[in-house]
């Protein structure tokens, strides 16, 4: 189930079950790269692109992980 609620006059939580709302800042300059990329790459939002990343990231951290033990 969804919800949407308006934390204030930029701010909105979507409420999907299954996933968590994530908060952080980043600089003004930076998030206009990750919305060029985004929009570059056919991403219907920055949100998807900034999940994606992270989670190819944690992907990458984990065949380190495994690669430096052997």
């Amino acid at each position: 189930m969804e919800e949407i609620r308006k934390l204030n006059d930029t701010t909105y939580l979507l409420d999907v079950t299954g996933t968590v709302t994530v908060s952080f800042k980043l600089e003004d300059s930076f998030i206009g790269e990750i919305d060029k990329i985004a929009k570059k790459l056919g991403y219907s939002n920055r949100s998807d692109l900034i999940r994606e990343a992270i989670e190819t990231y944690l992907k990458y951290l984990k065949q380190n992980e495994r690669s430096l033990n052997t």
